[in-house]
Formats: C-alpha cells, structure tokens, sequence
C-alpha cells in the first residue's frame, strides 16, 4: 500500500487494512509511507512492515522486491511515481507513465481523480471517501472498517493514570476539545473566541474539559487555560505520540474537533465526535455513526478547499458555541 500524507488521510486509509486481508487471506502487507505517519502503525497487526520514502533503502527495496499487488489510492504524483517505481503483478489506484503523467487504473480511480480537480465535483459529492476509495481499489464498500490505531497498554495506563489524577468527580463527563488543525489549515480550526465560550458553557453544564493538540496548539493551550483558570479545563499536552494521543481520546466521553487527524483517531477509538466543517468536504468524513457534523449555516462557499479565506467572519466563526454544545449534550444522553 502507497499512502503518504497527510497523516489524517494516511489513518483513515488504514479502514482498507480487514477488505485487504479478506481478499487476500495471509497476505504480508507493506505500506509506504513518510517518516511523519510511520508512527501510525505501531501496534497494527494488519501491517507487516513499514516503509518511508525518506529512508535510503527504499528505494532500492521498491526496485528489487516483487509484489503480488500494489496499491495506490492517491493521485498525489509522488505517490503515483513510487507505486511505479514498486514492481507489482497487478495494480490498483494510481501509477505513472514514461511521460510522468498519472494514470488512473479504472473508472473508479478516474472519477476520484476528476474530484480532486475540480471544487464543484467536491461541493456536488455525497459519497464518504472509505466509499470512493473502495472504488479505486475494488473493494465492496461493506468491506471496510473504522481506521485502526492502537495504543500500547503503556500508553492507555498512563493516560489513564493521567485522567484519575486530574481530580475530576466520579461521574462527571470529560468533554475532549482538539483545539487546532495543524498549520496547514488556519480556517479549518475554531475560532479562539468561540472555543472560551464552549468551555464557559460546559463549565455551567457540568462537564470537564481536556485540550487536545498538537506542537501548533501551544500557544492555543496557554491561552484557553489562563481564560478557563478555576474551572475543570485541563492540558492533554502538544507532544503527545500518536498511540498516547488516541490514549487520551479513549478517556473522553466525546470529542470536539474540526476536520483534522483527530477525527480519524477518534473514529479508531469508536468514541462519539462532533466534528465543525467548513472549508473542507463534510460528506468525505464517515463517522461510522458515531458522530455529528456541524456546518456553519448561510453559506455557499463551503468545501473550497481554499488555506487561506478573505471573508469576514469566514466560515468557523459562525459556528455558534451553543450549538455545539447541544450536539456534545446529545451524545452523553446516548451513552
């Protein structure tokens, strides 16, 4: 399998892992990957081995080994170049030719391809990316499973030991909060203001909050908790290792995000998400049903897909602190 990045797309992909396996009983599975995803797999008993491209070896493995198949389903071209590079008996997703163009292998791969071209087909689909990437690798859609992330026992110990120690009362629920998107997508996250007053209102409502984040998130997490002092709003950290990460999420009665890696590792970890969209695809993200999506309401310029946004409020700003609360307070009530 050739999945590189992001590192959220890398851990939703991992949902193929079982259709792999049934298809191909005892099958030994390598994935390709950067260095920055590699962390993923620890403990994934579905892979074998790991590959990343910054290592040498690589590519000398990916000249020299022979798969039985290969699988690309990105259209990224240095994916595509590195699945060509893999000698495979057969193929499926993506590969390049002598030109360095990239080739779709089927109708599937094509129209996933298309979408990725053009704004309009995102805006226009309503079909999950596990279901369109089925299509690209012909799998049956009723094949494919949540992704799959394990943290170690050490890291569930010690998240849980975190947890108990936070002294929170037996009972009350703990809200997660993934307070950013990377620095990539700036408009994908919340806004700060809006993320204050979503934890003045759990405060009223009763419920603890645990911030999630990551290196980015910082400056993100002094603030909220210099705003939130005295109240039951605690630090998960920033550096956290994927396996600890989804450690924590298991401690969380339900998660607060954007369209960001912690959507896939709370859909790993079969937790309840509310997930805030806007300038990416909501209809792509499948939360297994278990799960809300929030959009914000009166626009037409949502799924753009666009980094940066000149609209002000833009798109995140209008999504209301309360609203999300109520989605959150229905999910407890579901427990």
């Amino acid at each position: 399998m050739v999945k590189l990045a992001a590192t959220g797309d890398v851990l939703r992909t991992t949902s193929f892992l079982p259709a792999i396996h049934a298809q191909w009983p005892g099958a030994r599975v390598t994935w390709l990957t950067r260095k920055s995803a590699a962390g993923l797999f620890d403990g994934n008993a579905l892979v074998d081995e790991v590959l990343v491209t910054e290592d040498a070896i690589t590519a000398a493995r990916l000249a020299t080994e022979e798969f039985d198949v290969v699988l690309c389903p990105d259209a990224d071209p240095d994916a595509a170049v590195l699945a060509a590079m893999a000698k495979g008996k057969e193929r499926r997703g993506y590969t390049r030719d002598e030109q360095g163009r990239i080739v779709p292998l089927g109708e599937g791969a094509q129209r996933w391809l298309q979408m990725g071209l053009s704004d309009d087909n995102k805006k226009a689909n309503v079909e999950t990316y596990q279901n369109l990437v089925s299509q690209v690798l012909g799998f049956a859609p009723d094949s494919v499973r949540e992704p799959i992330l394990e943290p170690s026992a050490s890291d569930s110990a010690g998240a849980q030991a975190f947890v108990q120690g936070l002294g929170i009362d037996a009972g009350k629920p703990l809200i997660g909060i993934n307070t950013g998107a990377g620095g990539r997508w700036l408009y994908k996250q919340w806004t700060k203001e809006h993320q204050q007053t979503f934890l003045q209102l759990c405060n009223a409502a009763g419920l603890a909050v645990l911030l999630l984040g990551g290196p980015e998130e910082v400056q993100r997490h002094q603030d909220l908790l210099a705003f939130a002092a005295g109240t039951p709003v605690f630090d998960g950290g920033n550096h956290n290792s994927y396996g600890r990460f989804a450690a924590l999420v298991d401690q969380c009665s339900v998660v607060v995000t954007s369209d960001s890696l912690a959507v896939h590792v709370t859909a790993a970890r079969k937790k309840p998400a509310v997930v805030l969209f806007g300038p990416t695809s909501s209809a792509e993200i499948e939360l297994y049903g278990r799960g809300t999506k929030i959009t914000p309401p009166g626009l037409d310029c949502l799924c753009c897909y666009l980094p940066k946004c000149d609209k002000v409020p833009h798109c995140q700003a209008l999504i209301a602190p309360e609203t999300v609360l109520a989605a959150v307070q229905q999910w407890l009530v579901a427990r």
